[in-house]
């Protein structure tokens, strides 16, 4: 039987093949050089599109002429979000680097894992995250021979805007001298082009190493080529609502280091020629107040934020009324949460407020579907409210399968897997030229996540050839559109963060009092998340639960970023097959996010 294959309703885009930085550069003639690129939220500092390119070219000039990197290396950002991120990623790709990307709150041990793995050797950081670096080049994990060597695998960004033309000089810190800087690395000189990565290159060469825990295990390094770039931005700019680079402006809040924050914050507007507002994290007050200050029209959020809108009173304190888009992604978005927003900031709808959201993965690039502003286009009699939850439609230049059946992933012929009839649930697959190249030497990992199998390292597949599977459980309505209904994979989404179980587990299986564990997500409907939560054996008997709890609590919070610390669990006997279900019957009636307000009264993790 023939697979059942879904395409976009929109028309495919033509594929180009060139370096990512090229590609966000073809239109540098259509969109002037003073247009304001990047702009620090809280300064008003701005970088425009010429200083963009000139300090680019002139970072990645130091990289290669003064030996710091050469071709084919990797440096890693170790940084929360600010205007040197351009500057260093843009630089970076423009000298033939690959970039790999941190977050800036993960502990020593968690940044040596990403840091040996990815084979990464320059890293960039701010004075705030310097003290971790060091223990992480100076630890056995690592193993950085001297204190010296240390020293000059780091660049260290600057907390001032000193370096940014015309901006006004401050009484800043003294330079750490021992340390090269990155303003000093922007006066050495300029690249006269960028590396080139055309043709089979732009399609094999890997450019960003992003970090996903995939289905199942230990992060990963996502493999993410020039191609693969250049392909979702296109497909993107197709079904993403028109953006016009005089009347909009973007608010960056998502970090940077994840594929979402980087590709459609970072990457995305520039490519569109807008002008992208940089706040370092999430604040209720300064997230309103820079809606109003630069009037801005359009927004990347995760659901998190849109339950703090719905709740905060600083929505009243300051006008919102520029805002049109708030274009949610990262985990699913309930339509319940989209009403109460709208409602609160928008109770008659005028302006308009649209809600929206998207659906993809570190490993696709990330988007592959999008939800339109209905009725924007010709969907004949359907509402955007009726489409609340959806992930919209599959974008061009992709295919899509719900399988209902892969034999547990071992199926090797088509006759083997077994297509979701019409309007029943499958999980979702995907192929398409935005499809990772596959997982950093993790050919295990690899052979789970594609179908047909293939050897690993691939003898030079045909890019997109390959089905990936996402993981995730979907049904498609009667107008095309996409709903995630469930979830085959383990992986724990926390605010839009990924949280392994497997890695919780294996930590929590050191604490000398802990003999056995398992860690699951439940969801919280209060925080439109989910929870880490852990079951414990304690390796005593004796040792009361309440005290043992608190203990590895604290315990935890030492060795994981905060995204990663235990909200909703309880110890007890560890039943590995049945934990969801014993989870539903301890919460039942309950948010677990209740039962973390009652932590006192209960053993809980």
């Amino acid at each position: 039987m023939a697979p059942r294959i879904y395409k976009s309703p929109l028309p495919d885009k033509p594929i180009v093949q060139r370096s990512i930085f090229t590609h966000q550069f073809s239109n540098f003639s259509k969109y002037p050089s003073e247009f304001p690129a990047y702009i620090d939220a809280q300064t008003g500092v701005t970088l425009n599109r010429g200083h963009i390119k000139d300090f680019a070219l002139s970072f990645g000039y130091s990289l290669r002429n003064e030996k710091l990197a050469k071709r084919g290396d990797t440096v890693m950002m170790y940084s929360p979000n600010s205007i040197c991120w351009p500057v260093v990623v843009f630089g970076a790709v423009a000298a033939g680097l690959r970039c790999t990307f941190a977050n800036p709150a993960s502990t020593a041990d968690e940044l040596a894992y990403q840091y040996k793995d990815s084979q990464a050797f320059l890293i960039c950081t701010t004075r705030a995250n310097l003290n971790t670096v060091q223990q992480m080049l100076t630890s056995k994990a690592v193993g950085v021979a001297s204190k010296e060597d240390a020293e000059r695998r780091i660049i260290l960004l600057p907390d001032d805007f000193d370096w940014v033309l015309g901006t006004k000089k401050t009484d800043g810190e003294k330079p750490i001298s021992k340390f090269t800087r990155l303003e000093d690395l922007l006066n050495l000189g300029r690249l006269k082009q960028e590396e080139q990565f055309q043709g089979v290159d732009a399609e094999q060469e890997t450019v960003f190493l992003c970090y996903s825990s995939g289905t199942t295990g230990k992060p990963k390094g996502v493999e993410t080529t020039h191609q693969n770039l250049t392909t979702v931005l296109d497909i993107v700019v197709s079904g993403f609502p028109p953006l016009s680079p005089t009347d909009d402006r973007m608010l960056a809040i998502l970090p940077f280091y994840h594929i979402y924050g980087l590709v459609k914050l970072l990457l995305f507007p520039f490519l569109c020629g807008v002008s992208t507002i940089v706040l370092p994290n999430f604040d209720p007050v300064k997230f309103c107040e820079s809606i109003q200050r630069y009037k801005i029209t359009v927004t990347l959020i995760v659901p998190p934020v849109l339950v703090v809108m719905a709740r905060h009173e600083c929505v009243h304190q300051y006008d919102m009324s520029s805002l049109r888009i708030m274009f949610s992604g990262a985990a699913p978005l309930g339509g319940d949460l989209v009403r109460a927003v709208r409602s609160r900031l928008r109770p008659t709808n005028l302006p308009p407020l649209h809600i929206v959201q998207g659906y993809g993965l570190t490993e696709t690039s990330p988007t592959t579907h999008l939800l339109p502003l209905l009725p924007a286009r010709e969907w004949g009699d359907m509402t955007e409210e009726s489409k609340y939850g959806s992930i919209g439609f599959l974008l061009p230049n992709l295919e899509a399968r719900l399988v209902a059946d892969d034999k547990d992933g071992h199926a090797k012929t088509d006759d083997e897997v077994v297509d979701a009839p019409e309007g029943e649930r499958g999980e979702i697959w995907i192929r398409g030229r935005s499809v990772m190249k596959g997982y950093l030497n993790n050919s295990a990992a690899n052979a789970n996540a594609f179908y047909p199998h293939l050897s690993i390292p691939p003898s030079n597949p045909i890019p997109g050839s390959r089905w990936f599977k996402t993981g995730d459980i979907g049904v498609v309505d009667k107008d095309g559109f996409f709903w995630v209904v469930d979830r085959k994979k383990e992986l724990i989404k926390y605010k839009g963060f990924q949280v392994p179980p497997a890695e919780l587990e294996s930590i929590l299986l050191t604490h000398p009092k802990v003999a056995d564990v398992g860690v699951i997500g439940v969801e919280s409907t209060r925080e439109s998340t989910e929870l880490p939560r852990a079951y414990i054996v304690p390796a005593d008997p004796s040792i009361q639960t309440l005290e043992l709890v608190r203990e590895v609590q604290e315990w935890v919070k030492t060795k994981v970023a905060k995204h990663k610390f235990l909200r909703g669990g309880a110890s007890g006997k560890i039943l590995r097959r049945h934990l969801k279900e014993q989870a539903l019957k301890e919460l039942a009636g309950k948010d677990p996010a209740e039962t973390m307000d009652a932590e006192k009264a209960r053993a809980k993790l």
